[in-house]
C-alpha cells in the first residue's frame, strides 16, 4: 500500500498524458476525415468551427504539429512507465513480475485509450469533435509552429534515406497536346478532328461515369424476352435484360448489331455486363469493358442499387464528339428564371455555366454540374443536395425525363470563385 502511495504522482502524470494523447489522436482522425460538405457544416458551428476549418488550410503543417505533440507525449509516458516499473521491481522479491505486468498494462492502455478508442469515436462524429478541438489544436499548432520547418525537413530526409521514391512527372496539359497537333499538320479540318479526339481522351480520365451514363429511367429494360416491344429498338442501341424483380441488369443484347433472323432467338444473343460503382472514372470503365470484352457497364450507387448504364459506344462517341458544338448546344439549356436565379440540367458542363455567370472556375476533374454536386457531397446526387460554385449555390431539384434539374442561386456571402 505504501508503495502505491509513493507512486501516485507518477500514475497521475501517466493518466494525464494518456488523456492528452487521446485528444491529439482523436483530433487528427476528426479533422482529416472531413469532406467538403462536412467543412461547410463545421464553418456554420460558430467561432470554434471556423477556427478548426482554418487549420485545415495548411494540412501538412497541422499533421506535423499533431504528430510532434503525440510523439512527445508518448515518449514522456513511456519514460515515466519505465521509472514506475523500475521502482516496482525494487520493492519486493516478486517485483520483477509486477514490473513486467505494469509495463504490458501501460502499453495496452495507451494503445486502446489513446489510439483505438478516440479515433473510433472521432470518425463517428467528426464535425462535432472538430468543433470542440478547434481552439486547443490552434494553441498547440502555434506553440510548435517555429519548429515545423525542422520537423518537415527531418521527415523528408528520413523518408529519402529509408524509403526513397521517384517523383511523378507533371501531367501533359491539353494545351501542350493541341500545340503539338498544330505544329504537326497544316490541315485545319484534321487539326479540329484530332484536337476533339485528344480532348475527349483527356476528359474521360477526369470524368465520372455518372456524368456520361444513361439513367435508369431512360434505359430499355425487360425481364421477359418472350414479350418485347421491338418498336423501341429504333431509339435504343441495347436491350437491358433484368432479373425477375426488375431491379438489376444481368445481361444485355446489342439490338443494333442483330440481323433480322436473330430477333427470333434473343436468348442466344445475350451478352454479359460489368458492374462499376458510380464514383468510377470513364477511363476505368472503358478499361474494364475492354478487359471483359463487354459492351455494357452497369452503374450502381452507394447502396448497390441500379443507377444507370453506359455502353462502349457512348464512351467512344464522347471521345470523338466536337466539344465546341456541344458547348453551344448545352449553353441554351441554362435559363435565367429570376434575378440571380438560373435553372439548368445536371448534364450542363461547369465550364458552360461559368461562362454564362462570368466567373472563374478552378475545380479540377469535374465536367458537369451533377458531377460537382456529387464530389462535394461524396455520394450519388439526390433531391435537395447542395454544392457551392464561387458566389453561387447549386441545389438539386426534381428529376425529369432529360435528367436532374439543378437550380443556381447567387449568394450574398459568396467567398469568391473556386
Amino acid at each position: 500500500m505504501t508503495g502505491l502511495l509513493d507512486l501516485w504522482p507518477w500514475l497521475t502524470g501517466m493518466t494525464t498524458l494518456v488523456l492528452l494523447s487521446a485528444i491529439f489522436s482523436g483530433s487528427e482522425a476528426a479533422l482529416f476525415s472531413l469532406d467538403q460538405s462536412s467543412r461547410q457544416k463545421l464553418r456554420a458551428m460558430g467561432a470554434a468551427g471556423s477556427q478548426a476549418d482554418r487549420l485545415l488550410n495548411a494540412p501538412d503543417q497541422l499533421l506535423s504539429a499533431i504528430l510532434f505533440w503525440n510523439l512527445l507525449i508518448n515518449m514522456t509516458y513511456f519514460a515515466i512507465a519505465a521509472i514506475v516499473g523500475d521502482r516496482l521491481g525494487a520493492q519486493t522479491e516478486s517485483g520483477a513480475s509486477h514490473a513486467m505486468f505494469f509495463t504490458i498494462a501501460s502499453l495496452l492502455v495507451i494503445i486502446f485509450f489513446s489510439e483505438m478508442l478516440p479515433k473510433s469515436l472521432a470518425v463517428i462524429s467528426p464535425v462535432r469533435i472538430a468543433s470542440l478541438v478547434g481552439f486547443p489544436m490552434t494553441l498547440a499548432f502555434q506553440l510548435v509552429r517555429p519548429l515545423l520547418p525542422l520537423v518537415t525537413a527531418s521527415n523528408q530526409l528520413a523518408g529519402r534515406l529509408i524509403w526513397p521514391t521517384f517523383e511523378p512527372e507533371e501531367k501533359i496539359s491539353l494545351s501542350d497536346i493541341e500545340r503539338a497537333i498544330e505544329l504537326g499538320t497544316g490541315d485545319a479540318a484534321l487539326i479540329r478532328r484530332e484536337r476533339a479526339a485528344l480532348r475527349g481522351l483527356v476528359e474521360i480520365a477526369e470524368t465520372r461515369v455518372t456524368e456520361l451514363m444513361q439513367p435508369r429511367t431512360k434505359l430499355w429494360l425487360s425481364s421477359d424476352l418472350s414479350n418485347i416491344d421491338f418498336q423501341r429498338a429504333a431509339h435504343h442501341s441495347h436491350l437491358m435484360v433484368t432479373n425477375n424483380a426488375g431491379d438489376m441488369i444481368v445481361s444485355a443484347i446489342g439490338i443494333k448489331s442483330l440481323r433480322p433472323t436473330q430477333f427470333d432467338q434473343m436468348k442466344l444473343n445475350l451478352e454479359p455486363v460489368v458492374y462499376v460503382p458510380w464514383s468510377a472514372y470513364v477511363s476505368q470503365v472503358l478499361d474494364q469493358l475492354q478487359s471483359a470484352d463487354c459492351s455494357v457497364a452497369v452503374i450502381v450507387n452507394e447502396f448497390g442499387e441500379l443507377a444507370g448504364a453506359v455502353t462502349k459506344d457512348n464512351i467512344l462517341r464522347f471521345v470523338m464528339a466536337t466539344r465546341e458544338d456541344d458547348e453551344v448546344e448545352i449553353a441554351w439549356s441554362i435559363q435565367e428564371v429570376a434575378d440571380g436565379v438560373f435553372r439548368a440540367l445536371g448534364s450542363v458542363s461547369v465550364r458552360s455555366l461559368a461562362k454564362k455567370l462570368e466567373i472563374v472556375v478552378e475545380e479540377e476533374g469535374v465536367t458537369t454540374l451533377l458531377g460537382l454536386v456529387q464530389r462535394q457531397n461524396g455520394r450519388f446526387p439526390r433531391e435537395g443536395d447542395q454544392a457551392e460554385l464561387g458566389a453561387y449555390q447549386l441545389v438539386v431539384k426534381n428529376e425529369t425525363e432529360d435528367g436532374w434539374l439543378i437550380e443556381i442561386h447567387h449568394t450574398l456571402d459568396g467567398q469568391g470563385d473556386l
